[in-house]
């Protein structure tokens, strides 16, 4: 007797702590007991189940489909989906006991809730179709740019135009002088000429004139002779220029060039000879010049910081990259190609909501397609999922990340500011509750913003205040407009 009443309790005890719904009825129909899930599941205490015929609450909407009454009309086991009226979506298997006579006594029936799977299945359906009209967008976008040739997109006006310049000067030994802001694409457009050129068999010598120290710009440009100054080769250096014999010479950053270096370069420009360091013989290299700057050469030549000689040689054939502000039809091909290419780099199937492509196409990108690049690659890869789906102040973060002053900080808002005027009352507000350092970042913002707007240009800016390009590029986007 003991045994049994020991049977009975874990039995209780089972039935009413399963997981799993159950809902016993009698032959006829009648509800004769249930556990707490189900009274979770349809929103209803028992009381209100036990002695009521299943078809009446079938007919009260509490939930379709029901298994009792297939089971009672089939005389075999049946599995179905029900829906109950608080929304609960279940799985629900009812099973027949038979009593001695054949006719059937019980009816129990089990239910799992599969309302979260549900949810989850039709999510992965969601994704699996905006996946595939991503990459219909993609597919189509790289069908329909005629223009996007070896990774240079043109689909703008601007770039059109630049586009075909280039083709025209791609056969010719031209001097060309490409200029833009930093981050535009002067050095990839540089590349793109030279395999284009009929110099492409040859190497193409990149030089970063902002890199090399100037009393070491000669000897890494020009090589040197064995022995020409303290610490040299006891074999020399070849140098650069003969390195690109044949093929072109790409001098970037050619505006940051002493006076005394600029005279080098022209005399080299001239006559395509040069001496070695500490040389008397006078060496030839054959080479196509491109060169490069951010830098307003003009205004330069008047303050009398560059020479006019040597910029009337660089720029035979002149080429002005766009900022990206002023080619926007160009940002979502952009978009598509770096992604693209980040997938097949680390073999993954990154993918943008559409809210990701508006924060990005909404931004104005002041570092170019350099901050564009750098920050769509810092988004994927430390994305934890291959979806991503970012919103605007959810992209800030992204933005200038090695700075340590902006990573995982609040930035300050200016919901309730305006103007200008208003800015500049609530900085100094005595009534506010804002912190110093929230009132230093606005008070910068708003010297940088109002030179931005006079002069259109963050190098402009950055000349004028004296300060790097990426200071004024960080600060008009430190905080959110």
């Amino acid at each position: 007797m003991y045994k049994q009443i020991v049977k009975e309790d874990e039995l209780n005890l089972i039935f009413r702590n399963t997981t799993n719904e159950i809902f016993v009825a009698d032959g006829q129909g009648i509800c004769i007991q249930v556990n707490p899930e189900c009274e979770k599941n349809l929103g209803i205490d028992a009381a209100s189940l036990i002695g009521t015929n299943v078809k009446d609450l079938v007919s009260r909407g509490l939930f379709t489909n029901s298994t009792t009454l297939k089971v009672l009309e089939e005389k075999k086991p049946v599995s179905l989906i029900q829906e109950t009226s608080i929304g609960q979506k279940l799985y629900a298997t009812g099973i027949p006991v038979f009593a001695e006579n054949g006719e059937i006594s019980r009816v129990i029936s089990t239910s799992i809730n599969i309302t979260e799977i549900l949810k989850f299945q039709e999510k992965v359906q969601r994704m699996e179709l905006m996946l595939d009209d991503y990459n219909k967008e993609l597919a189509s976008i790289k069908k329909t740019i005629k223009f996007n040739q070896g990774e240079i997109i043109a689909s703008s006006h601007h770039m059109k135009r630049v586009y075909e310049m280039l083709e025209m000067i791609t056969q010719v030994d031209s001097t060309i002088l490409l200029l833009g802001e930093s981050g535009v694409g002067k050095s990839e457009i540089a590349h793109w000429i030279h395999k284009r050129s009929n110099r492409s068999n040859k190497k193409l010598i990149e030089v970063n004139c902002a890199a090399i120290p100037s009393n070491l710009f000669e000897s890494e440009l020009f090589g040197y002779e064995p022995g020409a100054f303290s610490g040299a080769l006891s074999s020399g250096k070849r140098g650069l220029a003969l390195e690109a014999d044949k093929g072109t010479l790409f001098l970037d950053e050619i505006g940051e060039l002493s006076l005394e270096l600029q005279s080098k370069i022209l005399q080299f420009i001239q006559s395509k000879s040069f001496r070695k360091v500490g040389g008397n013989k006078t060496e030839k290299s054959d080479v196509r010049i491109i060169t490069a700057t951010n830098r307003n050469l003009e205004q330069m030549v008047n303050k009398g910081k560059f020479r006019e000689d040597l910029y009337y040689r660089l720029s035979v054939i002149p080429i002005k990259i766009p900022p990206l502000r002023e080619r926007k039809e160009d940002l979502i091909a952009l978009i598509f190609l770096i992604l693209d290419n980040l997938n097949i780099s680390y073999d993954k199937k990154y993918t943008f909501s559409n809210t990701t492509i508006q924060s990005l196409l909404n931004h104005q990108w002041p570092g170019n397609i350099r901050e564009l690049k750098n920050t769509i690659e810092r988004i994927c890869v430390t994305s934890k999922d291959e979806y991503i789906d970012l919103d605007k102040s959810s992209l800030i973060k992204y933005l200038y990340f090695n700075n340590s002053d902006y990573i995982n900080e609040e930035i300050p808002r200016r919901s309730s500011i305006d103007n200008d005027e208003s800015i500049t009352n609530e900085i100094f507000s005595l009534e506010n509750d804002m912190s110093l350092k929230d009132r230093v970042k606005w008070f910068e913002y708003e010297i940088v913003n109002r030179y931005y707007k006079k002069y259109k240009s963050t190098q402009q800016v950055a000349e004028v205040l004296k300060t790097s390009q990426s200071t004024i590029s960080r600060k008009l986007n430190q905080v959110e407009n």
